[in-house]
């Protein structure tokens, strides 16, 4: 999204279970094991999507609960569940074709599957004259409502580990490696070290895996939505985003820039007149 975020704090805590009658009750989970964590050599090989099918079925099925309940409150129950039906049953179909980015090599790998879930929702709520703009707000929602369940303190402490050497060292790697365009569906990114001064770094996107899949699929209007949920990830765990390019929305790049504990201004609020306009300052 454009992108989703590009933290990998939380992508592995998208959405988890439903909406609550009573004001909602998302909670977020771990959606993979983390792939820093996991011996090189002990990595399994093949398709990683299918490898990961069960959880990240169970991931999917569990926003779909979530999203059912928003579309009830809004279109009535039988639409909801016409919407929600064909958005499982897209998302069976697309699972085990998603693009091959190098698998648990890929710092990003968690973004392609939760993107598959826009391609599964934008068909089905189209067909129902439903816009793209109420589908990113959906999704938008339902991961607010997630990240809203995380203790502060808990939150603020995994955001800060996006500020050691070491991770910082595996996003320059990242990086670099995503220039030799092994993958042709995956990102292309430029680390950017910015010295504590206005970021503590950033990163580049000059091609995005996310918007490359959307418009693949038919959904390209969809991926500016799916870029307003990197600052309410960022927001939540104190990582300072600011950015103001993106592919989704006809610029060159992506611009990401994180400082440590940098209060986070943009939103859906402040960025949707923006997208509506078709227009980027």
């Amino acid at each position: 999204m454009k992108n989703l975020s590009h933290e990998r704090i939380s992508r592995r805590s998208f959405l988890k279970g439903s909406l609550c009658a009573a004001g909602g009750c998302l909670l977020p989970h771990l959606l993979f094991a983390k792939a820093e964590e996991i011996a090189e050599d002990a990595k399994p090989k093949g398709n990683y999507y299918l490898l990961q099918r069960k959880q990240i079925l169970k991931d999917f099925n569990d926003t779909n609960e979530g999203a059912n309940q928003w579309l009830t409150a809004k279109y009535g129950e039988k639409i909801a569940n016409t919407i929600t039906d064909a958005a499982k049953e897209k998302f069976n179909q697309l699972l085990p074709l998603l693009p091959d980015v190098g698998g648990d090599r890929n710092i990003m790998i968690e973004e392609i599957p939760v993107i598959a879930w826009y391609v599964a929702y934008y068909h089905p709520m189209k067909s129902h004259g439903i816009a793209a703009e109420e589908m990113g707000r959906m999704i938008y929602d339902l991961y607010n409502i997630s990240l809203q369940q995380i203790p502060r303190r808990e939150a603020l402490a995994e955001g800060a580990k996006k500020f050691t050497p070491e991770y910082i060292a595996r996003v320059k790697k990242w990086a670099a490696g995503t220039q030799k365009k092994e993958y042709p569906p995956n990102w292309v990114a430029t680390f950017v070290s910015g010295e504590g001064k206005d970021f503590d770094y950033g990163y580049d996107y000059t091609e995005c895996a996310l918007v490359k899949y959307l418009n693949a699929h038919g959904a390209g209007e969809v991926a500016p939505y799916v870029c307003l949920n990197d600052f309410i990830r960022s927001r939540t765990y104190g990582t300072g985003l600011r950015r103001s390019k993106t592919i989704a929305q006809g610029d060159n790049i992506c611009n990401f820039r994180y400082k440590k504990g940098r209060r986070v201004t943009q939103d859906w609020k402040t960025e949707i007149q923006t997208i509506r306009e078709g227009t980027h300052s």
